[in-house]
C-alpha cells in the first residue's frame, strides 16, 4: 500500500498575508511622509513676523519697527522689505539692509527709516520678500497701521 502525502497550503496563504501587510506598511509610511508627519525628514519654511509702522508727528519720520523669527525647520534668506499702498510703492528697504540669512530658531529686529510718504491712521501692505536655500521665492505680506510715535 502506497501512503499518500498530503500538501499543506498554509505557506502559501501565509506568504500572501506578510507581502500585503508589508505592502499596506509601505503605503501607510509612503502616505505620512507625504504629509508631513515626519517633520525631521521634510522641510519646512516659516517666518513668525511683528510689524509696527510708526510716524513722528514733529516732523512726520516713519519708522518701521520688525522683529522676525524663523520657526521652520530650514534657512530663509530675507532680500527686502517693501511697504506698499494701495498698489503704489512708498519705501523698499532692499537698499537699507544686506540680505538676511535666518536660521531655524534665530530671529532679527531692528527699526529702520522709512524713506516715503507715511500717514499715521492708513493702512499699509508690509511684504517681506526672500528665498529659500533651494532657489524658491519666499514672502510674507502683512496688513499694518500706522500709528503715532
Amino acid at each position: 500500500m502506497e501512503k499518500k502525502h498530503k500538501s499543506k497550503g498554509l505557506s502559501s496563504i501565509l506568504g500572501t498575508v506578510i507581502v500585503l501587510a508589508i505592502t499596506l506598511v509601505l503605503g501607510g509610511l509612503l502616505y505620512a511622509y507625504a504629509n508631513g508627519m515626519f517633520s525631521s525628514l521634510t522641510q519646512n519654511a516659516n517666518l513668525q513676523v511683528q510689524l509696527s509702522i510708526y510716524v513722528n508727528p514733529n516732523d512726520n519720520q516713519a519708522y518701521l519697527q520688525y522683529y522676525i523669527t524663523n520657526v521652520g525647520s530650514t534657512q530663509v534668506y530675507i532680500d527686502k522689505i517693501q511697504i506698499v499702498n494701495n498698489g503704489t510703492l512708498v519705501a523698499s528697504l532692499g537698499s537699507s539692509f544686506k540680505p538676511i540669512l535666518l536660521e531655524p530658531g534665530q530671529s532679527i529686529q531692528n527699526i529702520t527709516i522709512i524713506n516715503g510718504q507715511v500717514i499715521a491712521g492708513q493702512y499699509y501692505t508690509v511684504e517681506i520678500i526672500g528665498h529659500l536655500p533651494n532657489g524658491k521665492p519666499y514672502s510674507i505680506v502683512q496688513n499694518v497701521l500706522a500709528s503715532i510715535d
